[in-house]
């Protein structure tokens, strides 16, 4: 697809995300699930709309919990790890532009929450998902702490930094000798968590310090996505979101290493894929079934990244991921 051609999708689907306002915008249900929520604003960030989607922004921040996390839904009081992380980072990343003071305050309450949650072992848990999975969006957000919370102060910053070296070696211990990571009560194939781990969590230390020696274990994450791959394009036995997980993963992964030459066909192989198994309006869970709204998110944000990808300038795919300034 060209340039255009994509640019058009991006427009479509992000009218049919805003046509279902009513059923992802803090500003109209406190009752909405945050996980979806913080899928639609981080759409928002990519289509740098966030100034004029403040009010979103700041709903999110008013359904913080007192210990700093979020729950399931705005009014669920029993913070999640998982869903506070994403919620945290969609916070960070918005208020770099906005600059209130009181989502700052929201953001440095979530940093000690996760300190606090911290397992001795280095790990995060969560019951709805693996703990490998519950690990890396707690890293991620810590990732884009170290890179926009300057104003935090030095010694918040030596917190996070041992927090997150600590979540950090909990993952690299678990990788198998394959280059991939595995739950089998979740992820048995290993796609999708790999795929998360590689992208949300690791490769960004190439950017940020550089001490935890990830180059070669994200190499090997990346390898085996490419082994998985099927004919068709897609991962997972024709899971669009775990295909859309692997594709954005390998956009970001392949450009911080410089194995875009390795890596560029099966994203382009899995783009083609999810253009193929798009509905009218959004995308399914697998091809053929109805829309899901988050895979809708989804779809957009995998739009968003190829377009910033498909440009010569290495460096902007990383900001889309927040791990620069």
């Amino acid at each position: 697809m060209t340039p255009e051609e994509i640019e058009s999708v991006i427009e479509s689907e992000y009218a049919y995300l805003r046509s279902e306002y009513d059923n992802w915008s803090l500003t109209t249900s406190d009752q909405h699930d945050l996980k979806l929520v913080a899928h639609a604003l981080r759409v928002l960030i990519h289509k740098k709309v966030v100034e004029t989607s403040t009010p979103e922004f700041i709903a999110l921040g008013a359904q913080q919990n007192e210990d700093g996390g979020w729950g399931q839904t705005g009014t669920d009081t029993e913070s999640k790890v998982w869903v506070s992380a994403f919620c945290g980072l969609m916070l960070i990343r918005g208020n770099q532009l906005l600059k209130y003071e009181r989502l700052s305050g929201s953001v440095q309450l979530a940093i000690r929450y996760f300190l606090d949650a911290q397992k001795p072992d280095g790990r995060w848990v969560d019951p709805s998902w693996s703990d490998l999975d519950a690990t890396s969006y707690p890293v991620s957000f810590l990732n884009v702490v170290l890179v926009l919370g300057k104003e935090f102060g030095t010694t918040m910053r030596k917190k996070v930094t041992e927090s997150w070296k600590k979540g950090m070696q909990f993952i690299l211990d678990n990788q198998s000798t394959d280059g991939g990571w595995y739950d089998q009560e979740f992820y048995p194939t290993g796609v999708a968590l790999t795929a998360h781990l590689i992208q949300d969590s690791l490769v960004a230390d190439v950017m940020i310090e550089n001490v935890m020696r990830v180059s070669r274990p994200c190499r090997k994450g990346a390898e085996l996505l490419l082994s998985l791959q099927a004919e068709s394009g897609s991962w997972d036995n024709d899971s669009v979101e775990h295909t859309m997980d692997s594709v954005r993963s390998l956009m970001l992964v392949s450009r911080m290493l410089g194995i875009e030459r390795q890596c560029d066909p099966a994203i382009q192989a899995g783009m083609d894929w999810i253009m193929m198994t798009k509905n009218e309006q959004g995308w399914p869970d697998f091809p053929g079934m109805d829309t899901n709204l988050e895979r809708a998110c989804n779809g957009l944000d995998t739009m968003l990244k190829f377009l910033v990808y498909s440009e010569e300038d290495s460096i902007k795919i990383m900001r889309c991921w927040g791990y620069l300034d």
